[in-house]
């Protein structure tokens, strides 16, 4: 057992989907009994979180709390949860739901219902998994981004007065999940509440990584999540001097799941270290800030799509 918490462990399970695994985890530690807990009485007991909202939304958002239970604490089969949370939505929407996909019906009826109260809505998947991004405000400003091919200008729209911010923010309670998105058409979306936009983080981990994925999603439009985010995630080691990304990456890394692009692409990112500098990866994870630059540069130019 390690002898204190770690963040970076914690949220390496929850960003593979890994539950039992994160639940196990915090169980270790006594200083952590309150987390542990919270757990209990949200997946075991079903007490689930009700939010500033009025008594239809939080239905819907129920619905979607039972799939998040079902799917990782249940560990229910990945396409039966989602056939049960499309059938719940259905039943809720007095829909029959059968000539329909889930995420039609998301984006074309669940939507509506947030839409009507003033919310803006985004269904659909991400790194595999259902989990609606639900808010209330949004801003846009211009920044010039620096990627490894160039400077270029991009629309960031930051967006504000969250609800819901999809399944990894849920699961670990706020602590990790999507800092933002890009859609392909070459605007950034950025979780504000989520950055502080002077720091390392927002200008490299929001920034240039949304960026380099607006940047490739123009070219390919079809390229994989796992390649996007192998690419991007190798920009953010490029431009890093604050923060130590291996470490992070490490626990991430999982490439039982092809469709979790996070955890494949940290996976392949730890392999290209291992493979070049023939390190393990506790010794990649110690490597010097300038030395992890270098190589994060070779591993993205072999990589080159341009």
């Amino acid at each position: 057992m390690n002898a204190e918490f770690s963040k970076n462990v914690y949220c390496g399970y929850i960003i593979k989907g890994d539950l039992t695994g994160a639940i196990q985890y915090v169980k270790q530690f006594p200083d952590q009994s309150e987390l542990y807990n919270r757990f209990m009485e949200v997946f075991e007991k079903e007490q689930y979180i009700t939010y500033d909202v009025d008594a239809e939304l939080n239905e819907i958002l129920t619905i979607y709390q039972q799939y998040y239970r079902e799917v990782f604490y249940l560990c229910m089969e990945r396409e039966k949860a989602a056939d049960r949370l499309k059938e719940k939505l259905a039943e809720f929407l007095g829909t029959d739901g059968k000539d329909i996909t889930l995420d039609d019906m998301e984006e074309q009826q669940v939507a509506r219902v947030f839409i009507s109260r003033g919310f803006h809505f985004l269904g659909g998947r991400t790194s595999g998994y259902y989990g609606p991004y639900i808010w209330r405000t949004t801003e846009t400003q211009n920044y010039e981004v620096e990627l490894p091919h160039g400077i270029q200008t991009y629309t960031v729209k930051l967006l504000d007065g969250f609800i819901s911010q999809s399944w990894a923010d849920y699961l670990s309670f706020g602590r990790t999940g999507t800092g933002g998105w890009s859609d392909g058409d070459g605007m950034i979306n950025c979780i504000k509440s989520s950055y502080d936009l002077e720091s390392e983080a927002f200008k490299v981990s929001l920034l240039k990584h949304e960026a380099q994925h607006a940047r490739d999603l123009s070219i390919n439009k079809n390229m994989s999540s796992e390649d996007l985010e192998y690419r991007a995630k190798l920009v953010e080691l490029i431009y890093s001097s604050q923060r130590n990304l291996l470490e992070r990456f490490i626990q991430e890394a999982d490439n039982s799941d092809r469709s979790n692009g996070h955890a494949a692409a940290a996976e392949r990112i730890i392999d290209g270290f291992v493979r070049k500098l023939n390190l393990n990866p506790a010794e990649v994870e110690k490597l010097p800030n300038r030395q992890v630059q270098a190589v994060a540069e070779m591993l993205f130019n072999e990589s080159d799509i341009s």
